[in-house]
């Protein structure tokens, strides 16, 4: 029986030569060499591992975003655009409401304040995350009906046929 062509880059060989026991006829045995080294790194190189990191949630949804092309894109920033918008009037109405007055920039207390506010908003933020992605994922085909396929090129349209 031959050695597999992997155990060879690994220079690895039969214990004992021609052995007729059966249970040292399917062993194999390093031995340690100059050269263990240089077939070692021609293994990682033929070898290569790739490690697949395990994909969160949001992460999940921006690939379908991605996914569903140009019409995807564009549904995704303009739900984005959208939401921070509308965070600005939101996130100061909710400041006069909770302390009866708009945030001076001049007075430390007021900053402090509002940097309370801005680090709550920004965790509700990061909680909205896939509802925003779930939005655009649901408004993606109307955007391609109703904007990418009016402004997409057409080659047809374009083409202008030679004369005789």
């Amino acid at each position: 029986m031959s050695m597999p062509p992997f155990l060879k880059k690994l220079d690895l060989k039969k214990p004992g030569g021609d052995s007729d026991e059966q249970s040292e006829a399917n062993t194999a045995v390093a031995f340690k060499g100059d050269d263990v080294d240089a077939s070692n790194a021609a293994i990682a190189d033929e070898c290569e591992i790739k490690e697949e990191k395990e994909l969160t949630e949001a992460e999940k949804l921006l690939k379908q975003v991605k996914e569903s092309g140009t019409a995807g894109i564009i549904s995704y920033a303009l739900w984005e655009l959208a939401f921070w918008i509308l965070s600005i009037p939101v996130c100061l109405i909710g400041y006069y409401e909770v302390f009866g007055h708009m945030p001076d920039f001049s007075n430390q207390e007021d900053l402090a304040k509002l940097g309370g506010e801005a680090f709550a908003f920004v965790n509700f933020a990061r909680f909205a995350v896939p509802l925003r992605i779930g939005l655009a994922l649901s408004t993606t085909p109307w955007i391609n009906e109703n904007l990418v396929e009016k402004f997409k090129k057409k080659d047809d349209d374009n083409c202008v046929e030679p004369r005789d």
